[in-house]
C-alpha cells in the first residue's frame, strides 16, 4: 500500500508551471521582437506608398495650382479621399492659402497644420505625428514648382498606420494565446512523462520501505531517471537475496545470529575459513526398532516433535543446526558467529537437549505412546567452515577431523549419554562435571580417543 503524501505542489504541476512559464516567456519575447518589425515594416510600406500616391498627385495638380484651376485640384482630393488609407490631401499655394481640402469650408483660408510639425521648405519633408484620437499619421509635405517658380504645397496624410498595428497585434495577441495554451498543454504532457517514473519509484520505494523486496521498476528511459531506476532495481535486488539468505538462514541459526552474520556476510560466512568449533551431534536410539511400531504419520510427527526440540536448544545458545541426518542433527557452535565459550554452549545445549527429550518422553509415556533417549557426542577441533556447492544449491558447513569424532562419539553414546573428547573437556572442565571413560577406539581414527561422560553442570 502506497503511503499517502501531501505536497503543498506536486512535482508534476512545478514543472508544468516552470515549463509554461517558460514557453510564455519565449512565445511574448518572439511576439514582441515580430511585432515590433512587423510595425516598422508596415511605417515603411505606408510611406513608400504615400510617396508614390504624393507624386503621383502633385504631377497632377502643378498645372491645375499654376492656372488657379480649383476645381480640378478638388476632382484630384476628392478622388484620393476615396482610397481608406489616406487621411487628407490639401493643395495650397505659395502663400499658404487653401486651394482644395476635403472640407470645402477650408477652401480659401489659411492652412491649418498639425501641431509639432515642421514647416514646409524647398525639400520633400516626410514626418510621424499622433492625432487627437491617438492615431499615428504619416504627414508628407511636397513642394509644387513649375520652370522652378514655386507654385505652392500638397499636403497629404495617411493614417493607416494604427489601424494596421493594432490589427497585427491582435493577430499576434490571439497567436500568443494560442501558443501559451499549447505549450500549456505540452507543459503538463511532459511533466506527467517526466514525473511518471518518479512517481513510480516512489510506490517502489514505499514497498520496499514495507518489506516488498521483490517490486521492479520499468526502465523506461535512458536518462539519469533511468540510471536512478536500474540503481534502484540493483538495490531491490541485493536487499531481495538479502532478505532470502535471511530467510533461509533462519533455518538453522537463530534471527539474532542472521543479523550479526548479515552485517559482514562475506567475511562471516561466504568463503571458507578455518575455525575451532564444537561440533555435536544428537540421534534418537533405538529409532529404527521404533519406527518399526509406528506408522508413517506417527514417525512423522515424532521426528518433527524432536526437531522441534532440538532447533529450540540449538538456537537457545547461539548454535548453528548445520542438517538433518534422518533421526540425527548435527549443530556447530563457534561458527558463522565466533564465540569464546562455544565449547560451553555446546555441552549446555546437550544438558538442554537431554533434559527436553526426557520431558517429551515423560508426556508420551502418560499418553500411551512409545518414548525414547538420544545419544549425544560433541567434539571441539579446527574445522573450514563456509558455503560449499554449486551456484544452483550451496548450503553452510563445516568440514573436518571433529565431525567426524563427534559423529563416533554420538554413535558410542548410550541413551541419555553425552560423550565429549579430552580437548573439549579441557575448554569446558571449569564449567562442567565430567567423568573420564577412559581412551577409546573410534571408526576413522588410527590413534584411540579419550572420552569423557558429562553428568551435568559444576555446583556454584
Amino acid at each position: 500500500m502506497r503511503v499517502r503524501r501531501d505536497f503543498p505542489l506536486s512535482l508534476k504541476v512545478k514543472l508544468s508551471v516552470l515549463i509554461t512559464s517558460l514557453v510564455a516567456l519565449a512565445v511574448l519575447l518572439v511576439g514582441f521582437s515580430l511585432l515590433g518589425r512587423q510595425e516598422q515594416a508596415l511605417t515603411d510600406a505606408v510611406t513608400k506608398r504615400g510617396l508614390t500616391m504624393a507624386a503621383n498627385l502633385a504631377a497632377g495638380g502643378k498645372s491645375a495650382l499654376a492656372t488657379n484651376d480649383d476645381l480640378a485640384l478638388n476632382i484630384l482630393v476628392k478622388e484620393a479621399m476615396h482610397d481608406r488609407d489616406v487621411a487628407y490631401v490639401v493643395f495650397a499655394d505659395e502663400k499658404g492659402i487653401v486651394h482644395a481640402h476635403p472640407d470645402v469650408t477650408a477652401i480659401g483660408r489659411a492652412v491649418v497644420r498639425p501641431a509639432g510639425l515642421k514647416p514646409p521648405g524647398t525639400a520633400l519633408l516626410v514626418q510621424k505625428y499622433k492625432t487627437a484620437a491617438g492615431a499615428d499619421t504619416i504627414d508628407i509635405s511636397v513642394p509644387l514648382a513649375f520652370s522652378k517658380t514655386p507654385l505652392g504645397t500638397l499636403y497629404l496624410g495617411t493614417g493607416a498606420i494604427t489601424a494596421a498595428v493594432s490589427q497585427a497585434r491582435n493577430q499576434a495577441a490571439v497567436i500568443t494565446a494560442f501558443m501559451i495554451v499549447l505549450g500549456l498543454g505540452g507543459a503538463v504532457a511532459l511533466a506527467t512523462l517526466l514525473a511518471r517514473p518518479i512517481y513510480r519509484l516512489m510506490d517502489a520505494t514505499d514497498a520496499v520501505a514495507q518489506g516488498d523486496f521483490s517490486v521492479s521498476v520499468p526502465v523506461t528511459t535512458r536518462d539519469e531517471l533511468g540510471v536512478l531506476t536500474e540503481s534502484f532495481n540493483r538495490m531491490a535486488r541485493s536487499l531481495r537475496e538479502k532478505e532470502m539468505i535471511k530467510r533461509a538462514f533462519t533455518r538453522y541459526v537463530a534471527r539474532e545470529v542472521v543479523e550479526e552474520v548479515l552485517k559482514d556476510p562475506e567475511h562471516a560466512m561466504l568463503t571458507g575459513e578455518r575455525r575451532e568449533v564444537t561440533v555435536l551431534f544428537c540421534d534418537i536410539r533405538g529409532f529404527t526398532s521404533l519406527s518399526e511400531r509406528l506408522t508413517p504419520e506417527q514417525v512423522v510427527s515424532l521426528l518433527n516433535e524432536f526437531y522441534t526440540l532440538m532447533i529450540e536448544t540449538v538456537f537457545k545458545h547461539d548454535g548453528t543446526l548445520d542438517k538433518f541426518l534422518g533421526d540425527a542433527v548435527m549443530a556447530v557452535f563457534g561458527a558463522p558467529i565466533g564465540y569464546p565459550d562455544h565449547a560451553a554452549r555446546a555441552v549446555k545445549t546437550a544438558l538442554d537437549m537431554r533434559k527436553a527429550i526426557a520431558a517429551l518422553a515423560a508426556r508420551r509415556r502418560a499418553m500411551g505412546q512409545d518414548p525414547f533417549e538420544v545419544g549425544i557426542g560433541l567434539s571441539l577441533g579446527e574445522v573450514v567452515a563456509g558455503t560449499v556447492g554449486t551456484e544452483e544449491r550451496m548450503e553452510y558447513t563445516v568440514i573436518g577431523d571433529s565431525v567426524n569424532v563427534a559423529s563416533r562419539l554420538q554413535d558410542r553414546a548410550k541413551p541419555g549419554s553425552i560423550l565429549l573428547t579430552r580437548r573439549t573437556y579441557d575448554a569446558v572442565r571449569d564449567v562442567v562435571d565430567a567423568k573420564s571413560l577412559g581412551a577409546m577406539k573410534v571408526k576413522g581414527k588410527e590413534e584411540e580417543v579419550e572420552v569423557y561422560e558429562v553428568r551435568g553442570l559444576c555446583a556454584r
